[in-house]
């Protein structure tokens, strides 16, 4: 890479003291191993000065488009108090993906959050206890605890309206902690003006449009295929925003990014997938949330009922945010799921699940944006 990335070639420990300068960065999960994660998590400090005599690679697990995640088992000398398990995160091994992640933000956006971003909000996101990067190398790799209590949310079943609500509380403590924050620009990856942004964004959807047609296009509904081309004039002033201030917003806070408890022990919910955090419009994140749980129909349904309850929760964190100003800005927040879909197609690894998910996301955004004539807000 030409650009210096202000990230690149840096090992940080994230909960806990800095790890030792020669623990080289594990990309691949095959080759970890005890003495190596035994520096990893002495440095976060759960070891506690316990040593694990054992450390197994047991296979991956999810159904990562754009990076790997896989499960450690743990054996200590003194087990007590310490974690059996342990995640771990990983570039993917395709290729495109793998250049694509390097390539643009994903695995360094990642890296940022859980470094830097993630003690100054209140999301439960996963306790990180290793994060690494080397940009120019392609090396990245997190350590996380393992949330074995839990189970994935699937974005072809949905959610219930019980778990839409868990999914808004969260979205609360992403938002409220840093809404207006004059320092979020100094918190990104890649610091630039709104107009700078607005001028990428809008060339990057124009330019990846056609491959989006032409590989998705024939398997969706007409009206969804004109909706998405006729946002393409837009984008651009999508980008410049609503007014309302911004956050520190997720952008793919969808059900296969929640871990929702399954043991008793387990917490509600744990936000996973750090790749796209960024400053940016709260509601960016609840109406991609609504839209992406739900069938157009019974999103219909309970849109209102759960906007409302952010706004009353985000009104009770000290935020003050208007009934008008909140439906505007589910409005305009909506013009997002078009985006992610049409970018995400491109960067993702291409798998008959991924092209299913895509479809699905397209035709729920979609509605969405068609059943509050979105575009003509920016127009």
């Amino acid at each position: 890479m030409n650009q210096t990335h202000p990230y690149e070639a840096r090992e940080v420990s994230v909960y806990g003291v800095d790890m030792g300068q020669n623990l080289d960065i594990r990309s691949d999960p095959t080759t970890i191993d005890a003495p190596w994660m035994n520096e990893a998590l002495r440095a976060s400090g759960i070891a506690g000065g316990a040593t694990i005599t054992k450390c197994t690679f047991e296979g991956f697990v999810g159904t990562g488009q754009t990076g790997c995640n896989a499960r450690f088992s743990l054996e200590w000398d003194n087990p007590a108090g310490r974690p059996k398990t342990v995640m771990g995160k990983f570039p993917s091994f395709d290729e495109t993906a793998r250049a694509t992640g390097f390539g643009g933000t994903a695995y360094v956006t990642e890296f940022n959050f859980y470094s830097r971003i993630a003690s100054t909000v209140d999301v439960r996101a996963p306790k990180c206890y290793h994060a690494a990067l080397n940009v120019e190398e392609q090396q990245f790799c997190l350590i996380m605890e393992d949330l074995s209590g839990s189970v994935q949310g699937d974005q072809f079943i949905g959610l219930t309206l019980d778990e839409a609500e868990l999914a808004i509380d969260q979205a609360v403590l992403l938002h409220a902690p840093r809404w207006g924050d004059p320092t979020l620009p100094e918190s990104g990856v890649n610091p630039s003006t709104v107009e700078e942004r607005s001028a990428n964004l809008a060339m990057i959807y124009g330019f990846l449009l056609p491959a989006f047609v032409e590989r998705l296009g024939a398997r969706l509904e007409p009206e969804i295929l004109k909706v998405i081309e006729d946002a393409a004039p837009v984008i651009g002033a999508w980008a410049l925003g609503s007014g309302t201030p911004l956050t520190v917003a997720h952008y793919d806070f969808r059900p296969d990014n929640f871990m929702f408890a399954r043991e008793p022990d387990a917490p509600p919910l744990v936000v996973v997938d750090w790749q796209t955090v960024n400053e940016g419009l709260g509601m960016v994140d609840v109406a991609y949330l609504i839209a992406g749980s739900f069938t157009p129909e019974r999103r219909r349904e309970v849109e209102k009922q759960l906007i409302e309850s952010y706004r009353v929760k985000l009104n009770a964190a000290g935020i003050n945010y208007d009934v008008d100003t909140c439906w505007r800005d589910y409005r305009f927040g909506s013009i997002w799921g078009l985006i992610i879909t049409v970018l995400a197609t491109s960067m993702a690894a291409r798998t008959e699940r991924g092209d299913d998910l895509f479809v699905t996301m397209a035709t729920q955004y979609g509605h969405l944006v068609l059943d509050h004539d979105a575009v003509s807000l920016l127009k």
